[in-house]
């Protein structure tokens, strides 16, 4: 196995869009597709069961939006806690999320604290929670809203699934960044 920098891999996902002629979103497509395959050997139970998925407004939050679709497909019931606007939501991300509104999707925008506060409670009755917050990308230290809402997922008894890399830590250094998932099983594709 060969390993890379965060910067490499954005270079090669930008080579393999620009050169290979493959979109972004069917990279997220089969990113996601991927996760869900390797989450349910892990995880075969939750297929009836209930799954969390915490998403970002970036990438990362896109291949949540996919793992939800393909759950949601397998008759899994999802609950996706958006920590932004919908409106945040750019690029292939925006389109993978207009799929799931499309789809009746249970999906909750937590904009502030306050948002959080009210809906944690509903994270208690779930089997899994996906982290789709961060991913390779992040350079800074965590703060405000999703510092506070990464520290109560890391409270709950419930097994973690980290898409690319937990969220909170740095790509290159292996540095936490203030705070970060404490995932039982991490994917990356």
């Amino acid at each position: 196995m060969k390993v890379v920098t965060a910067e490499i891999m954005q270079k090669l996902d930008r080579r393999t869009i620009e050169e290979a002629g493959i979109p972004g979103i069917v990279l997220m497509e089969n990113a996601g597709r991927g996760a869900v395959g390797e989450m349910l050997k892990s995880y075969p139970e939750v297929l009836k069961g209930n799954v969390a998925i915490i998403a970002g407004r970036g990438n990362n939050g896109g291949d949540g939006f996919v793992i939800a679709r393909y759950l949601m497909n397998r008759g899994v019931n999802v609950k996706l806690f958006l920590l932004a606007v919908k409106e945040k939501v750019r690029g292939d991300a925006r389109s993978n999320l207009d799929i799931l509104l499309k789809m009746k999707a249970s999906i909750t925008e937590i904009k502030d604290l306050k948002a959080w506060k009210a809906h944690v409670a509903e994270l208690e009755g779930c089997d899994l929670i996906v982290d789709a917050i961060f991913g390779t990308g992040l350079r800074s230290e965590i703060k405000g809203l999703i510092k506070d809402a990464i520290n109560e997922l890391n409270h709950l008894k419930i097994p973690k699934v980290a898409v690319d890399l937990p969220s909170g830590l740095n790509a290159n250094t292996g540095e936490v960044l203030g705070v970060c998932v404490k995932a039982d099983l991490t994917i990356t594709f």
